[in-house]
């Protein structure tokens, strides 16, 4: 029945469709009116001088940005119909920024929605009673050498529909939110002063196709340009930089079409010229041709030995194009920079120059924490400048095209590119179609959003691929798309994910599968590499078995890397209540009753200010293109393995040194070897002899830096390095000591003591735990040491629901029933402390072991016995403690200095570290689990006098610190305000897990994947032990 009903409903939806009288911003098939088409991105200027400094405007080019009057509709129904007319009184209208989202100018709401549109599906159709509708107004004087000229205004982004107006008389309408619209308005324009009038709505058709997981913004977000030319003149150019004769030789074509009426115009001459950047701008080829009668041109020629481009050499070329009168005066000139590369894919694999690169790239949307979607120049080039830091080397444009700059500064400073047109459906989903993409009535809106991409970037170098969009299932128009794609350029693979495998992706680029997939993969299919374009969800504390990722990349040649999400936090900077900076998400921004998706909006390796995440640090380990590891146990060789795909690693300072608790024991360097990119050798490292503690470890650490600095990068940069730990002497069997400092024993009803005049310890005796530990008369603890077996719930747990699923280790030691409990002495000054407590919720018991000794130490040894119920995953397996407030200096020898966890620890390296309490907590957009370190030797918490407590692994513990206590890091959905960890105050207590282990954060993504079962508690037998030891104004080490 279903089957047959779903038909009928679809055909009246798209029958009602096709034949009413519709609105224009309710039309799929209206893309555009009068706009002009789609060509390359490009400035004219006057000549050589002036289009070889580049400037951004030129004496042909005008910015309308700035001031613009600005009145808010709340619907269509309610807009100033006549506003664009030069007797529509605006004087009353309030000021707006252009380039800006209204939002962010305090007029209307914010929405975010991951998946689900802003809107309820029904598509074309958008509300009638909420779509606010924005309309624009200013003047502006045309200079007065621009008469006789065409003027253009190009509008370069507008969200998400506008019509336009100049002087009252109405040019046209444009679509899609993320290229850039022309119109040539010279039959508008008159001497003196001129207006200029925009309406833009919110919603209209194109909001179906604009579905991504971002802000859902309005307004003029891009730069507004007027641009004067000549009645003939140059209307686009296409490029291509090839290489020849085993990539070494370049190969030049250039298509180049002009516009106008050229019978006026027939002894004009065009001059192409390259020019080579490294040699002061030198020209290697010139020529100079008369313009064709058809208007349209085409040059080609070689050129011997190349430098090529690719991301790690960025070689640019700049070709100059210079439209010149008969008499050889120039009338414009148009300069482009370009680099010599080659793309291909051969026996399965993805080859730039010949050479399968690995692709280590993020997805990257546009957004900035004060201006949303309106960015800078300044804010790109330090997205670039991390991103070469992070030993990131691609971006996918993440889901649209971006600003003309941005392809610009990746192909100076050398980023590989994945341009994506602006198509995305997700929220279909959500509506009885499923998908626009099989649609014929949206065929035209996906050729258009594909066209004006390719068109405008055709001649970028970065750009290595085309992408159709994103999530929107597959279909007919798709097929029209890639078609589209694949007749204009034959120099870029296409790829879409929802392709699959079919035909209309030139390479598998799923998203988001597993490890077994990908193997399943390699060993099934060797037509195509795998790219993912997306993968490693890094929404708040993720990035979980990144390592064992890029081990299986490495292996197979197949793999051949991907896009982690995401690339930055799409949050906003705010002040909470306490006058505290958050990062504030979802409802902080308010909404007009669309879902928001909480913080998912905060999936980034880097805070919304570019403030590196934790988990950057383990990215920019497991992408770093130098490996190294000891080639014997007695670390007498190493072998460096070069993982550069252009680079040797002459360019490299390499040095070694070797620590043992914090302390420097000896260093020295390595010669820089002459080892070509993918190439591997072994060297003798030639360690100085050193006396050797028995029972001490050492670290030996191998860095490679930069030899000079580049624009981005500095001198001495580390960009890779690597840690290990050396053989070590047996420590000395120790000595088992016959007797300890005196110690008594005291109790009462309630109570337990253990103590000497210098230290003790008391037990509750109704509940079984150590409640107090005293030096020099002074409590440290502010409540008991306590099992726990819960950790506050991260966004990827909240996504697998673990804290639904592992409800029951979360109170479990509420219920605990002390079953015994034993105190003997079993020396001089040292008496053990046994107690045996049940656990019903998690059907477990749960013994504990303290000895105590006279000398200020206590030994905890505690294990967990698993009944015969099926319980979850413990998500830890620990004990926590609370301490007084000055007890706030922590030290630890473990993996530091930034937040670790079993599954993200490979950036962490093993040292002394100390800072205070509340530096080990991490503030993510959303408060959760964070403030942890793993594989520790021992960690101390003391206060300004040099005294508190350290714990001792027995002989490896991991800890968490907060200055606060961790329930505040709860999630509760229903709570009427979001929880952020930039409000985390400090509070009057230091709450102290110590722990066998805490499960990985995981990462594969947010929305059900689990922990990786290795690094997972599954239910079951544990046990461990560790010293807690009083410490006086000696030395913190054990």
């Amino acid at each position: 029945m279903r089957k047959r009903i779903l038909p009928v409903f679809l055909a009246l939806v798209f029958a009602d469709f096709s034949y009413s009288q519709i609105n224009d911003w309710e039309n799929p098939e209206l893309v555009s009116l009068n706009s002009e088409p789609a060509h390359a991105w490009f400035i004219p200027y006057p000549n050589s001088p002036t289009a070889l400094q580049k400037k951004t405007f030129s004496p042909f080019t005008r910015s309308l940005d700035g001031e613009w009057k600005f009145n808010l509709a709340e619907n269509p129904s309610k807009r100033p119909k006549d506003f664009f007319k030069d007797d529509f009184d605006i004087s009353t209208w309030k000021n707006i920024k252009v380039p800006a989202n209204w939002q962010v100018e305090g007029f209307d709401r914010f929405i975010f929605t991951d998946v689900e549109y802003p809107i309820v599906p029904n598509p074309p159709f958008v509300p009638a009673d909420y779509n606010p509708v924005g309309s624009y107004k200013r003047n502006f004087v045309l200079p007065a050498e621009w008469t006789g000229k065409n003027v253009f205004i190009r509008l370069g982004a507008v969200n998400s529909f506008f019509y336009l107006w100049i002087n009252g008389k109405y040019v046209g309408l444009s679509k899609d939110s993320k290229t850039p619209a022309e119109f040539n308005i010279t039959p508008y324009l008159r001497q003196g002063n001129n207006s200029v009038s925009v309406q833009v709505f919110r919603f209209s058709d194109g909001t179906y196709l604009e579905g991504q997981d971002m802000w859902k913004l309005s307004g003029i977000e891009r730069s507004v340009l007027l641009i004067a030319r000549p009645k003939f003149c140059i209307n686009d150019f296409f490029v291509k930089a090839g290489l020849a004769n085993n990539y070494r030789d370049g190969v030049f074509e250039l298509d180049l079409s002009f516009r106008g009426n050229n019978r006026t115009r027939i002894t004009d001459r065009v001059e192409v010229n390259l020019l080579d950047d490294s040699r002061a701008m030198k020209a290697v080829y010139r020529t100079e041709q008369k313009v064709s009668d058809s208007g349209i041109m085409k040059f080609s020629f070689q050129l011997p030995n190349i430098r090529r481009w690719n991301a790690e050499s960025p070689e640019l070329y700049t070709l100059l194009i210079l439209h010149k009168d008969k008499s050889g005066k120039t009338i414009e000139a148009i300069v482009h920079k370009i680099g010599f590369r080659s793309l291909e894919l051969k026996n399965g694999l993805f080859l730039v120059n010949g050479v399968p690169v690995k692709i280590k790239g993020v997805n990257r949307h546009e957004h900035d924490m004060y201006n949303g979607k309106v960015i800078t120049i300044e804010s790109m080039v330090e997205d670039i400048r991390l991103m070469k830091l992070y030993n990131i080397n691609a971006v996918r444009c993440s889901h649209y095209p971006n600003r003309e700059e941005w392809y610009e500064l990746c192909d100076r400073y050398g980023i590989y590119v994945i341009d994506e047109a602006n198509i995305e459906c997700d929220g279909m989903d959500f509506h009885p179609l499923k998908t626009l993409s099989d649609k014929p009535q949206w065929k035209a809106a996906y050729l258009d959003r594909t066209k004006r991409m390719f068109e405008r970037d055709k001649n970028f170098t970065c750009i290595i691929g085309w992408s159709l969009g994103n999530e929107s299932r597959f279909g007919e128009n798709f097929i029209a798309t890639y078609r589209f794609l694949k007749s204009r350029d034959n120099t870029r693979p296409v790829q879409y994910e929802e392709a699959k495998t079919n035909e209309f992706t030139d390479i598998y680029v799923p998203m988001y599968k597993s490890i077994p997939v990908w193997e399943q993969y390699v060993r099934t299919s060797k037509d195509r590499p795998l790219i993912l374009c997306e993968y490693a969800h890094m929404m708040g504390n993720s990035g979980g078995n990144l390592k064992d990722d890029w081990d299986l990349f490495y292996k197979y040649p197949q793999l051949q890397g991907g896009f982690i999400w995401d690339f930055s936090d799409q949050t906003f900077k705010r002040r909470d209540k306490n006058k505290r900076d958050i990062w504030a998400y979802g409802r902080d921004m308010g909404n007009v009753g669309a879902t928001s998706d909480t913080s998912f909006c905060a999936d980034g390796l880097f805070a919304a200010d570019r403030t590196p995440h934790p988990q950057a640090f383990e990215l920019r380990k497991v992408y770093q293109n130098i490996y190294f590891e000891l080639a014997d146990t007695s670390a007498n060789f190493l072998r460096i393995t070069n993982r550069f795909d252009f680079t040797d690693l002459l360019q490299f300072n390499f040095r070694w040194f070797i620590k043992s608790e914090g302390k420097l024991i000896a260093e020295g360097k390595l010669e820089s070897p002459d080892l070509g990119p993918h190439q591997s050798k072994q060297y003798p490292l030639n360690l100085p002899a050193f006396n050797k503690i028995a029972g001490a470890k050492y670290f030996l650490t191998v860095e490679a830096r930069t030899k000079q600095p580049t624009e981005l990068i500095p001198q001495a940069y580390t960009i890779a390095t690597e840690q290990f730990e050396l053989p070590v002497l047996p420590a000395p069997a120790v000595k088992k000591t016959e007797s300890y400092p005196a110690l008594t024993k005291t109790e009462d009803a309630k109570e337990l003591k253990v103590s000497n005049s210098i230290f003790g310890v008391c037990f509750d005796k109704n509940k079984g735990w150590l409640n107090a530990f005293v030096i020099n008369n002074k409590s440290l603890l502010k409540g008991s040491l306590l099992p726990h077996f819960w950790r506050t719930p991260t966004d990827n747990d909240i996504g697998n629901s673990m804290q639904i699923r592992c409800t029951p280790w979360k109170n479990a030691i509420d219920h605990a029933i002390l079953d015994s409990m034993n105190a003997e002495w079993i020396a001089e000054g040292l008496m053990q402390v046994k107690t045996v407590h049940r656990l019903p919720s998690v059907d477990a018991r749960y013994i504990s072991n303290y000895t105590i000794n006279g000398s200020g130490e206590v030994e905890v040894q505690v294990k967990l016995i698993a009944g015969k119920s099926e319980m979850p995953e413990l998500p830890r397996f620990g004990m926590r403690v609370l301490l007084d407030d000055d007890f706030d200096r922590v030290t630890w020898f473990g993996r530091g200095p930034f937040d670790n966890y079993w599954d993200r620890n490979y950036a962490a390296h093993v040292d002394v570290y100390s800072m205070q309490a509340d530096s080990l907590f991490h503030p993510y957009a959303r408060a959760q689990e964070s403030g942890y370190r793993t594989d520790i030797r021992w960690m101390s918490l003391l206060n300004r006098q040099g005294w508190g407590l350290l714990a001792e692994g027995k002989p490896l513990i991991s800890a968490g610190v907060l200055h606060f206590n961790m329930d505040r890091l709860e999630f509760d959905r229903h709570a009427p305000e979001n929880n952020h960890g930039g409000s985390m105050l400090n509070e009057d207590l230091i709450w102290w897990n110590i722990d066998y282990k805490q499960m990985g954060v995981g990462g594969d993504n947010s929305w059900g994947a689990r922990t990786h079962s290795k690094y997972t508690l599954p239910y079951g037998n544990y046990e461990y032990s560790f010293t807690l030891r009083a410490k006086t104004t000696d030395t913190i080490t054990p």
